[in-house]
């Protein structure tokens, strides 16, 4: 069998043991999954090592002379690469390239280019010129982000595209056409039937206030938890008596921090986002990813801002998502739907739905089946077509 190794993003958690298909891998491939973190990012280590899902084909590498180690063996590797680009990164590249091991990258799970403008970016230069602390740490970020940029990005020998959006790469020979990891679970519950309910609205819980990400990136959370959730709670109960629709709460699978006494009022739900967005009749959120679930089960959305989030990193993200789809945008400081123009939030346009999943999604006319089932019919044929 050949070898297969998985170079993960970050830490290997329960929920990626089946998002990167290892049932199906292991049955036709000599599987290795390397989750680096320990050794690229101790920050990132220290705040999930015992999360860690230790399934029989995990390795953590933690160092330079752990990775030499286990890839002592010169034997060439077929290598399905999730790393982001730094040097340390590029380092480990190399060395499996030097073995003649075959680089799988993955485009998918994508999501729109965030455009800024010159005003934007004029406001953001006064700001932190009033901040000489913070304006020392930018230009440092700066520096580090056009060394990592300037780092030659390789050219893998098969790639995995998951929407239009980033299909224009001329280098690489084999592509092949598929989707994000969302519409695996899309696929597999999209013919469940629904439960007899009364109609609800579902928020996307985003991890606001709370993320491990933010210190790891060195970014402040956009919201704080004393203005951002009261605000957001008054929100959402005038939303509830306006709407005559329940509201559910859709927990982050990544949150850390018990969200259960801040959001008594609402059921709350952790892990079956999908499930929840399904069977909603609209869809609250910020900016999550899993805006997804609502493209693909055709759920008008309806995005919301605050004064806290529109003066942060992530305002101008929220504007640019509610502008990609033509969704509704309100300000949960001043604004709520009344009754009277209700109706009209639960529209959405198709057009731009479609274009949607199109470009970030799912390949038009790619194959109907689970993610890991194309990468392996293709690999597997030009396998066949090399020997």
């Amino acid at each position: 069998m050949k070898e297969v190794i998985i170079l993960t993003p970050g830490p290997f958690l329960k929920r990626d043991y089946k998002r990167f298909g290892i049932e199906l891998l292991k049955k036709k491939f000599s599987l290795k999954i390397f989750d680096i973190t320990a050794w690229l990012n101790s920050k990132l280590w220290q705040e999930y090592f015992n999360k860690i899902y230790n399934c029989e084909e995990y390795i953590s590498i933690a160092s330079k002379d752990d990775f030499l180690r286990l890839c002592s063996e010169k034997k060439n590797k077929l290598v399905l690469d999730f790393l982001g680009n730094n040097s340390k990164s590029e380092w480990i590249r190399k060395k499996l390239k030097n073995q003649n091991s075959l680089f799988v990258r993955f485009d998918i799970n994508l999501l729109p280019k965030e455009k800024i403008g010159f005003v934007r970016k004029l406001k953001k230069i006064i700001i932190l010129f009033k901040k000489p602390k913070k304006l020392i740490f930018s230009f440092f970020n700066f520096l580090k982000s056009k060394y990592y940029s300037s780092i030659k990005e390789y050219t893998p020998d098969y790639l995995v595209l998951g929407g239009v959006s980033h299909s224009e790469n001329k280098k690489v020979k084999n592509k092949f056409f598929a989707h994000c990891m969302d519409y695996d679970v899309y696929l597999n519950i999209k013919k469940e039937k629904k439960y007899n309910e009364q109609p609800y609205a579902v928020f996307l819980e985003d991890n606001m206030t709370h993320d491990s990400d933010y210190s790891i990136l060195n970014i402040s959370p956009p919201a704080t938890e004393n203005e951002y959730f009261p605000t957001l709670i008054k929100f959402l109960k005038k939303f509830e008596l306006n709407s005559g629709l329940k509201i559910k709460i859709a927990i982050h699978p990544k949150s850390s921090k018990n969200l259960t006494n801040l959001l008594k009022d609402f059921e709350c739900h952790k892990g079956s986002t999908a499930e929840i967005v399904k069977d909603s009749s609209l869809v609250l959120l910020h900016a999550s990813t899993a805006l997804s679930y609502a493209i693909l089960f055709s759920k008008p959305t309806l995005f919301l801002t605050s004064n806290e989030l529109k003066n942060s990193w992530i305002g101008p993200r929220i504007n640019n998502l509610a502008q990609v789809v033509n969704s509704k945008l309100i300000n949960i400081n001043s604004s709520l739907p009344d009754s009277s123009t209700f109706n009209n939030l639960l529209k959405f346009d198709k057009e731009k739905y479609k274009n949607y999943k199109d470009q970030y999604l799912k390949m038009p006319n790619s194959l109907e089946i689970p993610l890991w089932e194309i990468f392996i019919r293709n690999i597997e044929n030009d396998f066949k077509n090399n020997i």
